[in-house]
């Protein structure tokens, strides 16, 4: 089974969308957790519905005493997940319909952690921008690169293996509001895990007013500073000093 991991907060108004395109899913072994982070607008009541006529749907309240924001709820949700894999996805954004009946074919193809693939951007009235989050997704120096920026990936793209996951205790920070998925692909790299690299569109990213500043399409090229992954060296389980 694969487990869908959804953080969500005050979007009542797009998560439909992004629901029906994981139900239109070829690959139909599945479970949607939605972890909501406090929504002030009806999200709970948009989502009892679905969740009553698709026990594939799982509705979850973050717990309290957790940080705000969408890293925490990850981490939460991946707690309750019972999948062989992962795919962690935004509430505003869409899968291909063959998304996950691909992906596991690639990721299950070889000895590899996890999938990367394509993204393009459409626009609040359904147009496609036909802007990639990046054209290339991989290189022979894939960690400076991915910082540079020269290579890159969203955080809805890949299928993890949940086992590769576990064994590296692979989380994203708490405490980063944006720039968790940057960080989080960094470890991943930093870590060495291996990925199966397919250059089709397999998602598709929602550009409205409210998303949140997406920190890995625009982070400073200064975070290429080891200093500040070095910073994170605990949280990475590194036995190694990182290299500049």
């Amino acid at each position: 089974m694969i487990s869908i991991i959804i953080p969500t907060y005050n979007r009542a108004h797009l998560i439909e969308e992004t629901i029906a395109s994981i139900q239109r899913q070829t690959y139909t072994n599945w479970e949607c957790i939605i972890v909501d982070d406090s929504s002030t607008d009806n999200t709970e009541e948009v989502l009892s519905t679905y969740v009553k006529k698709d026990n594939r749907i799982i509705f979850l309240n973050k717990p309290d005493n957790l940080p705000k924001g969408p890293s925490a709820s990850r981490n939460y949700g991946f707690i309750k997940s019972k999948g062989c894999y992962i795919n962690w996805l935004d509430s505003d954004d869409i899968m291909h319909p063959e998304k996950l009946e691909t992906d596991l074919k690639n990721i299950q193809s070889g000895d590899f952690d996890f999938t990367i693939s394509q993204s393009i951007f459409f626009s609040d009235d359904g147009k496609p921008t036909k802007t990639y989050w990046n054209r290339n997704l991989w290189s022979d120096d894939a960690i400076n690169d991915f910082i540079l920026k020269r290579i890159g990936w969203g955080i809805n793209n890949p299928l993890w293996k949940k086992e590769s996951l576990a064994n590296y205790n692979l989380k994203f920070d708490n405490f980063l509001i944006t720039a968790d998925d940057y960080m989080y692909h960094i470890q991943a790299l930093l870590l060495e895990l291996k990925p199966n690299v397919n250059q089709d569109v397999l998602v598709f990213n929602r550009e409205h007013e409210n998303r949140l500043n997406d920190y890995g399409r625009k982070a400073p090229f200064k975070l290429k500073n080891n200093l500040y992954l070095m910073k994170n060296r605990d949280s990475l389980n590194l036995n190694e000093e990182v290299k500049s």
